[in-house]
């Protein structure tokens, strides 16, 4: 209804001949005084609590959304006061407020703050209300409504603080305790800062965790998930929530029967976690699982294989990956081994910093013993071979064997890891491709990315005619679906945007002139035999979004398909393409 309110607000504006609507308060993005562009303030900000976006980055990643799709409950925000549609009032049922924010207080780039709960996440009772100017942090979820407004989802956002004041209210801090051990397991506190250390990625180990069930959001039922979502605590109340995703029953399996979750029972969890999309530190879909409910295992819990360690980290004898990882592990928290040491294994993951680049020369990815994702050493940020920053040549792939050598170093005192640009790529033996249970299938086409390009090229196949199609063109609405999803270029080639195995379904976004494709997306050309397609992405800031590492295409006749791949069908790198060049094979 709001959106309603102001399309009709604006449709007077312009037909009594306003000059100014500044009474209405609109959402984000408007121009300024005389028509002039606002001011542009650069996005800061990561959503943690400890550095919480300022409101260009709430906007952007609230943006980055899929239509109506809801983002986890714990970013962090904060901006000034606005304007004011609601306020905090005790006499009132809700005990909300709806209001706007912007990054200096003005009526230029503002995020609608719908519906958010008082101090300490509770509906008001009595206390300061707010005021134009206020500066204000809040906590909570988002959404992208309708692929068009950010603003926070209705009361699941929260008051964190008032000009400084109220910290959140009940809303303590929490003390970080274990080690993430099955004897020592960590607390949801703890869980949180590993979490939030391994980023975007998945941790290379399993860890424990232990807490309270203080919400369930979806149990565990007999269906073809088999799997439960849940937040725990270490008291069972929402202060300092872990957020277990899609975890597996006892014994690592699909639940099947059994007893259900409740609120207040103590569970062990078992499994990877990661910070998605850097900002939301949980378990990895259907990589965790119930290690024990009320201290029932269920008498069926799998041992972990440890592994064998093997080598002593010279150049003819190297450290296999468990070896590495042991190294690694028996050093100090942060310090470096006193010697470079050689480490032999195949890539199992290329990691979301993505493989050899000429921006940075560097490269961040996973080895294992048998390019499985079992027992894989980090690889950061090695340099190419010779020691050298990547300037050109062959780049790695899923199923490489290589050599590293280099300093390790034991970050944190929980990752074994080689230390950033001291290590590099002694040796590269192409794999073929298939490492990594499969998922990133070799096929039969090379992809080179360059800043904001992507370049596949066919092997073998002669160049012919060209034909470039323009996705800021297409007449497709923004924020929406790409409706329809296969269009009909010029020449009679169609091309065809899917949702695949992915969660969300590619949107188009004239903000960035072009189609977002999300995890496990593709983009399919069929009709005509292709040599190679360049396509030209969106970037911001240096950042090029030019989709997952993980990214490969496959060439079958007349049938050319794209697919963003990734571990899960959510998160990862967005391919945000504007133009896609289709050179055909003669």
């Amino acid at each position: 209804m709001k959106k309603v309110i102001y399309s009709m607000l604006a449709l007077l504006c312009a037909a009594f001949a306003f000059t100014s609507c500044e009474d209405v308060p609109m959402p984000y993005d408007q121009p300024g005084e005389g028509g002039e562009d606002p001011v542009i303030v650069e996005p800061v900000g990561d959503g943690t609590l400890e550095n919480p976006y300022n409101v260009a980055a709430v906007l952007e990643y609230t943006n980055s959304l899929a239509a109506d799709e809801e983002s986890p409950s714990n970013i962090y925000f904060k901006g000034k006061v606005v304007s004011i549609t609601t306020n905090y009032d005790e006499s009132g049922t809700y005990g909300n407020a709806v209001f706007y924010i912007s990054d200096d207080g003005t009526n230029k780039n503002q995020f609608y703050v719908y519906r958010a709960l008082y101090f300490g996440n509770k509906k008001y009772t009595s206390g300061t209300t707010l005021q134009e100017g206020d500066e204000v942090v809040i906590c909570g979820s988002v959404v992208n409504y309708r692929g068009t407004t950010p603003e926070t989802v209705q009361s699941k956002s929260y008051l964190y603080s008032l000009n400084g004041q109220g910290g959140g209210g009940d809303t303590p801090a929490g003390e970080a305790k274990g080690s993430g051990t099955q004897a020592d397991p960590y607390n949801p506190v703890a869980a949180i800062n590993y979490a939030n250390q391994v980023g975007d990625n998945e941790s290379d180990k399993e860890v424990y965790i232990k807490g309270k069930v203080s919400k369930i959001t979806n149990n565990y039922v007999a269906d073809n998930f088999g799997n439960a979502t849940f937040y725990i605590s270490e008291d069972g109340t929402e202060n300092n929530e872990f957020y277990c995703y899609r975890t597996l029953y006892l014994g690592n399996k699909k639940y099947t029967s059994g007893d259900l979750l409740k609120v207040g029972d103590e569970v062990v969890v078992c499994g990877k976690v990661t910070s998605y999309k850097g900002n939301t530190p949980e378990t990895v879909a259907n990589k965790s699982y119930l290690y024990s409910l009320n201290g029932n295992t269920g008498g069926d819990t799998p041992t972990p294989t440890p592994g064998e360690a093997k080598g002593s980290g010279t150049l003819d004898d190297p450290f296999n990956p468990v070896a590495a990882n042991n190294y690694a592990s028996s050093l100090a928290a942060d310090a470096k081994s006193d010697r470079d040491v050689y480490i032999k294994g195949i890539i199992s993951r290329i990691a979301s910093n993505g493989e050899f680049s000429t921006q940075f020369g560097n490269a961040t990815f996973y080895i294992s013993e048998d390019g499985k994702t079992d027992n894989e050493f980090y690889v950061f940020r090695t340099l190419y071979l010779g020691n050298v920053k990547y300037t050109e040549g062959e780049n790695i792939k899923v199923g490489d064997e290589v050599i590293i050598c280099g300093k390790v170093t034991n970050y944190k005192g929980n990752t074994p890891e080689t230390a950033a640009n001291e290590s590099y790529l002694y040796s590269l033996k192409s794999g073929g491709g298939g490492g990594g249970g499969g998922d990133t299938p070799a096929g039969n086409v090379t992809k080179t990315v360059d800043g904001a390009v992507v370049t596949l090229v066919v092997a073998d196949a002669a160049e012919g005619d060209k034909i470039t199609v323009d996705l800021n063109a297409q007449g497709w609405e923004s924020g929406k679906a790409v409706d329809p999803a296969t269009i009909t270029l010029s020449d009679g080639t169609k091309m065809t945007f899917s949702k695949g195995e992915g969660s969300n379904t590619p949107a188009f976004y004239e903000a960035t002139k072009g189609v977002r494709v999300y995890a496990k997306n593709t983009i399919t050309i069929s009709g005509k035999a292709v040599a190679k397609v360049v396509m030209n992405c969106d970037s911001y800031n240096n950042t090029y979004y030019t989709g997952n590492s993980t990214l490969y295409a496959t060439s079958n006749g007349t049938t050319f398909t794209i697919c963003n791949e990734h571990s899960e069908g959510k998160g990862g790198d967005q391919l945000r393409v504007q133009t896609i060049e289709i050179t055909y094979a003669k």
